[in-house]
């Protein structure tokens, strides 16, 4: 029981790491774009 619950956030942690840095990536990428115009 107990080792599906640390599997379970084991792979919410790095789901949600991936995502955050996605999301700064593509918040990098926007603030590039805007500074060349």
């Amino acid at each position: 029981m107990w080792i599906r619950f640390v599997i379970i956030g084991f792979f919410s942690l790095s789901a949600a790491g991936m995502l955050t840095y996605q999301g700064i990536e593509i918040f990098h990428a926007f603030v590039d774009f805007f500074k060349q115009k």
